[in-house]
């Protein structure tokens, strides 16, 4: 397995997550605004394109596309163990209306 391919489709499967504002809240504790959740959904998508061209250039045309199947399950089976057993955020805290 390419390991470029791997870490690009983890990163970018990393950045599709953050995209979601329930993952991205338990993450870093609040929801993301609207041009980060863009940004992290492009860059998800451009890492995604990338461990493709990873996989072709390393396997060739015809392997490489079944080898990115593999890869991309063997990425996001990494997301889901990271965000199933990782330490939640605590929640930001919220300004106090009281002076």
């Amino acid at each position: 397995m390419s390991v470029l391919a791997l870490l690009l489709a983890a990163a970018a499967f990393a950045c599709l997550a953050m995209a979601m504002e329930r993952h991205h809240r338990d993450v870093a504790g609040h929801a993301p605004p609207a041009p980060r959740r863009r940004l992290l959904q492009g860059l998800g998508v451009l890492g995604l394109l990338a461990s493709l061209l990873a996989s072709i250039a390393v396997w060739g045309i015809a392997q490489g596309f079944v080898g990115w199947c593999g890869v991309l399950a063997a990425g996001a089976g990494a997301m889901v163990l990271w965000l199933s057993f990782r330490r939640p955020a605590k929640p930001a805290p919220r300004p106090s209306s009281r002076s």
